[in-house]
């Protein structure tokens, strides 16, 4: 799979959506399904832990499933409801405009129950390519997206105190990681832009028709 990096760029930020959710500080942001091998629960669960040193921060999380609900309890449990927003699926067309707009997005991925993990993680990528700092678990294939400080982060699995952590390193540091940025999108584009996984496409069935 290929992603559009014309589409996913970082000049598709968007103040208004600042505005419209009234995110004064650094912004989080959760793009994804609300089930089980997403971990969005240990992202919940961590978030307490950054607000004590990052108060001002809010959590964005875009999608639907059927943790939503339990998800949201469980907020309600941590008493962060004032700083996660649970906004419900978005248009493909309007998310560029929110992985441009965020600080960082978050994919804590789990290996499930039943044995269930991140295959290909392509919001990683689209998020990477828009010039957010991405930060995943490592499982599945997220590690092969992300390598640790050079095109974004990767924490253990199932482990809040360990992701807080990480999220509050980025944060305090969040206006010298340019770098990370910029190396990442030119990572994703060199790999993952959709002309390029259009030529290897291309190489495979030549090839076959030899």
């Amino acid at each position: 799979m290929g992603v559009d990096s014309t589409l996913f760029h970082p000049d598709k930020k968007d103040p208004r959506i600042r505005e419209k959710f009234d995110i004064k500080g650094p912004f989080l942001l959760y793009v994804g399904r609300l089930s089980e091998k997403k971990g969005v629960a240990y992202l919940l669960e961590a978030l307490p832990l950054v607000l004590e040193h990052i108060p001002d921060c809010k959590l964005l999380i875009v999608g639907t499933g059927e943790l939503n609900q339990e998800l949201r309890k469980q907020a309600d449990f941590l008493n962060v409801n004032d700083k996660i927003v649970f906004i419900g699926a978005v248009p493909n067309t309007e998310l560029p405009s929110y992985f441009a707009t965020a600080d960082i997005f978050i994919g804590p991925s789990i290996k499930a129950e039943d044995g269930d993990t991140e295959g290909f993680g392509l919001t990683f990528v689209e998020a990477a390519m828009s010039g957010c700092i991405v930060v995943g678990t490592n499982v599945g294939g997220i590690p092969d997206i992300i390598q640790e400080g050079e095109t974004g982060f990767l924490v253990q699995e199932k482990n809040p105190k360990a992701l807080a952590n990480a999220l509050c390193n980025i944060l305090k540091q969040l206006d010298t990681l340019s770098y990370i940025t910029t190396a990442a999108r030119q990572k994703m584009i060199s790999q993952f832009d959709w002309q390029v996984i259009a030529e290897k496409y291309r190489e495979i069935l030549s090839n076959n028709q030899i």
